[in-house]
């Protein structure tokens, strides 16, 4: 008899899936810091402040993300690990 409803992938399959998402999402962060750069130089006074201003949230969330990647390995390890245990 066929299963109706397919098995849910593995933690480590979903894990890694989430790693490349936020890779991804910290390069289309460095294509935004770099517009966001180039078209603040153009302008002057209130304009090139407020195209600062969000260069800076950018920069924060760049840093959220990489904070998240940086622990990456400890999280990875605690999945696996919870994957070995006995059901």
């Amino acid at each position: 008899m066929k299963k109706i409803v397919p098995d849910p992938p593995s933690l480590e399959t979903s894990l890694t899936l989430v790693e490349g998402r936020l890779a991804h999402a910290l390069e289309l962060l460095r294509c935004a810091t770099a517009t966001v750069h180039e078209s603040a130089d153009a302008l002057q006074g209130p304009p090139r402040h407020l195209a600062m201003a969000g260069m800076h949230l950018i920069t924060q969330a760049h840093l959220v993300l990489d904070q998240v990647l940086d622990q990456w390995p400890v999280i990875h390890r605690e999945s696996q690990e919870q994957e070995q245990l006995p059901a």
